[in-house]
């Protein structure tokens, strides 16, 4: 049922935020608030272990709107919110990062591109070292040596997926908590991350609009959340 890293990941993180919404179901006397916290968890877990994943997106949106309400109301401390509200994020940036995955999978380059002539040696490869060259390899540069197994490696680049969704959930949940970050605050926040992978990090949040970037340059550009932009 679930064929790789990403899927299993997605899953296991799905049935702890139904668990949790069991949980805080049976502790919020406000019936109808308490069955559909039951009903959403439910609906979560049920999409991702179908793997239908835009279903499970609907079901997260509705959950972190009740997660926000029920702290706001004190249903549940603020604290038990805040630390729902960041399983929800890693969550979601899981499932965006999997559904971007498939979609690119689509595309094979090599139906375009015409045969090389085999007496023309080919060029060098673009990344003859990921982790000087490609930041997106970083981890994978690290992790994997060049004699593993094509099982070994395939096994270390879907932890290193994991890897990055973690770092960029640790770095959206930032900058909601703090409103805005600067570079060096995100520096300080990872200082065991190298400033290429959280740069290549921030980029990816930004496509998938998870943040905004803001300012024309240098010291003076901050990252904040888009909700912040339009409220």
């Amino acid at each position: 049922m679930l064929e790789n890293g990403k899927d299993r990941f997605i899953f296991t993180k799905s049935y702890e935020i139904a668990y949790a919404l069991f949980r805080m179901a049976g502790q919020i006397a406000e019936k109808d608030f308490s069955e559909r916290l039951r009903a959403l968890g439910s609906a979560l877990l049920q999409a991702s272990a179908g793997q239908d994943y835009a279903e499970a997106s609907k079901s997260l949106q509705m959950i972190e709107c009740l997660a926000k309400f029920a702290g706001d109301v004190n249903f549940i401390s603020p604290a038990n919110s805040n630390i729902l509200l960041g399983e929800i994020y890693t969550l979601d940036a899981a499932i965006i990062e999997h559904r971007n995955a498939a979609n690119s999978d689509r595309l094979n380059l090599s139906e375009i591109f015409s045969k090389a002539d085999p007496e023309v040696a080919p060029p060098p490869a673009l990344y003859d070292n990921p982790a000087i060259e490609n930041p997106a390899m970083e981890d994978a540069a690290i992790d994997n040596p060049a004699n593993e197994s094509m099982e070994t490696t395939e096994a270390h680049n879907s932890a290193n997926n994991i890897k990055a969704e973690m770092r960029q959930s640790t770095i959206v949940e930032k900058i909601r908590q703090s409103g805005n970050c600067r570079l060096k605050d995100i520096r300080e926040l990872l200082p065991d991350i190298s400033e290429r992978t959280i740069r290549y990090d921030l980029q990816s949040l930004l496509e998938k609009h998870l943040i905004e970037r803001i300012g024309d340059g240098g010291p003076s550009v901050y990252y904040r959340t888009p909700e912040l932009v339009e409220g």
